[in-house]
């Protein structure tokens, strides 16, 4: 459970907000004089069912717990956070200043030593590691210097110096992970000695780690930074810094395997390139990469280390002689891309060849091996077919046997079905031969069913929120909406944030709610839509949002009306609403009775009327 959510849980709304105004039952929601504007006549509302309160009256306002605590204390989102926390005995795991400030003191180390690095490259010592680059590499200078490319003096303390006269201390030049501390009581020296240097920088551009390259046969080949306070292989990709931007507009991010083969095709105009720190592509990649991008492709040579490789990717660990495992991948391989919309997709390239070479060698070759690569499952699919010759119904049984696990994971029934036909193809026999071998098998091995945990319907906010979260092109068409159209404080921080074109949603701990409920609902499964499908889908929630507040409304005036029928009786009421209905002046003592006849008549009405959400 997240904190905000626990803290929903541990406090009573109503007992809370009744400490500021006086509230009395009204059926199943509590009544009170606005506390945030003079009114004599009740018309604020909290409902304990749904966790908010709202004013029908002249202010308007409206929300959970935490925006009444903002509104109230004139906080924003983390003061009135930090407030309910401690109301509730529940304690955050703030990043204190000190934290804080290490994380800049280590980020400052870093980027003095890629400056360092960089210089090193272009003064004497240098030549060969720029001939490798050049020469080898086929990197123009614009390149080197985009990338920030460095050399590391074969030296052992050569960098430490330098950050030692620039003042920086010892124990964060370790802990940035640029020096090895010495054993028994001899000096640290540098970890990057004789190499070439890659600096690594997250997707918001700080650098925070490095990789180096040897010349000369050095083991390991790329010796990376170890991981640190700054640097998380399995959270960091390569270049994504470079890419967002081309990612966002084409909605392909393309997933290589080292530094060069993200170099080689930037420089030649395939910006959307990032790569992995040799690991296998991690749910916390996919979630980088969900952000814009509708499609993400596995670009791999073909030969047995990059199909190996391929088929890691996504923490996808299979064997191709055991088809459960390959069925077990095709569910990570979902899991990965989350319930969002994206597809996961493998691009077999020409053997022997790096993405460097191709793009520059081949760009139209390259194009079409992005622009052509099959589904993840398919590529499973035809990577077992292939391997394997059928020339009898024996070897036919088999392969299909083989092909059942795979084939039982794909969700989609229509992708499914296609999937099915090729196999039918394939072996050149009916589809219908297929699908009753696999249901036979199933009906063998099905196992005991399990319990599934249901997945919580989302609401028109969370709705549109996931809408606008997936089309950031919206943020102009959706600038004038106010943060109110949002009930509660966390969807409202969200918002707000998401017309700023924040990326990230949390710079600190402090702030987790609010990531966490941006990275939930970037991962909730969405129809693919257009950017004018977007925007109609958008403000059609917007819509049901606002019924959904007439229908409150409603609700409430018909609590008030019920108490009066049984204070009253039901025929007083009657003829007190026909009789101002009909124009008649009702008495002082019951007209706030009869103007609650009347609007709650007037809601019902507007139930039926389509609200047009360019008015909020």
């Amino acid at each position: 459970m997240d904190v905000v959510e626990a803290i929903k849980r541990q406090l009573d709304i109503v007992e809370f907000i009744g400490r500021f105004t006086p509230l009395q039952k009204s059926g199943r929601s509590f009544k009170g004089l606005c506390p945030f504007h003079t009114e004599k006549t009740p018309s604020f509302y909290v409902f304990p069912e749904r966790g908010n309160w709202r004013c029908f009256g002249t202010c308007g306002e409206g929300g959970d717990l935490f925006t009444f605590v903002q509104k109230r204390e004139n906080a924003d989102f983390r003061g009135a956070l930090r407030l309910l926390a401690a109301e509730a005995g529940i304690e955050l795991s703030v990043e204190d200043s000190r934290k804080r400030s290490q994380h800049e003191r280590l980020a400052a180390v870093m980027s003095a030593a890629v400056e360092f690095y960089q210089r090193c490259l272009r003064e004497p010592g240098g030549e060969a590691a720029m001939a490798y680059l050049r020469d080898k590499r086929g990197l123009r200078d614009n390149t080197i210097e985009s990338w920030r490319l460095g050399w590391a003096p074969n030296d052992w303390r050569v960098l430490r110096g330098f950050l030692h006269n620039r003042g920086y201390e010892e124990h964060d030049i370790v802990g940035a992970g640029l020096v090895i501390e010495g054993e028994n009581g001899r000096e640290s020296y540098d970890r990057f000695r004789g190499r070439v240097i890659i600096p690594i920088a997250n997707e918001r551009g700080e650098y925070i780690a490095m990789g180096g390259r040897g010349l000369h046969g050095e083991e390991p080949k790329y010796l990376n930074s170890p991981q640190s306070e700054l640097f998380d292989k399995g959270r960091t990709l390569f270049g994504l810094d470079h890419a967002a931007g081309s990612i966002r507009e084409s909605g392909v991010a393309v997933v290589v395997e080292g530094y060069m083969d993200v170099l080689g095709p930037w420089q030649a105009g395939f910006t959307n390139v990032v790569a992995t720190m040799g690991t296998s592509l991690t749910e916390h990649h996919a979630g980088l990469l969900r952000r814009s991008a509708r499609r993400i492709v596995l670009a791999m040579d073909p030969d047995a280390a990059g199909l190996a490789a391929a088929e890691r990717a996504g923490g996808l660990f299979l064997g191709l002689d055991s088809p459960e495992n390959m069925g077990q991948a095709v569910r990570q391989a979902d899991a990965i891309v989350g319930s969002a919309e994206v597809e996961l997709r493998v691009a077999p390239l020409p053997p022997g060849q790096d993405p460097d070479e191709i793009t520059r060698d081949q760009p139209e070759v390259w194009r079409s091996a992005i622009d052509d690569a099959p589904p993840f499952a398919e590529f499973l699919l035809r990577r077992l077919m292939n391997a394997q010759q059928v020339e009898s119904p024996s070897q036919a049984r088999e392969l299909v046997d083989r092909l059942r696990p795979v084939l039982a994971a794909v969700r989609d029934p229509l992708e499914r079905a296609v999937y099915i036909q090729r196999v039918a193809r394939h072996l050149g026999i009916g589809e219908e031969a297929i699908i009753e071998r696999l249901q036979a098998g199933a009906r063998q091995t099905v196992p005991a069913p399990r319990a599934r945990e249901a997945a919580t319907p989302l609401t028109p906010e969370d709705v549109l929120l996931a809408i606008l979260l997936k089309h950031r092109v919206l943020r102009h068409a959706f600038r004038n909406y106010p943060p109110s159209l949002f009930t509660g404080a966390l969807e409202r921080e969200l918002f707000l944030r998401w017309l700023r074109d924040e990326e990230a949603f949390g710079r600190g701990e402090e702030e987790e709610p609010v990531m966490l409920r941006a990275r939930y609902l970037e991962g909730r499964r969405l129809p693919p839509l257009s950017e004018n499908e977007a925007r109609a889908a958008a403000q059609e929630q917007v819509r049901k949002i606002l019924r959904d507040r007439i229908v409150m409304h409603q609700a409430a005036r018909s609590e008030d009306l019920a108490e009066a029928e049984r204070r009253l009786g039901a025929n007083r009421v009657a003829e007190l609403a026909m009789a101002t209905w009909r124009g008649a002046m009702p008495e002082d003592h019951d007209r706030t009775l009869a103007e609650a006849v009347i609007e709650e008549l007037q809601l019902g009405l507007s139930l039926h009327r389509r609200e047009d959400p360019s008015t909020v």
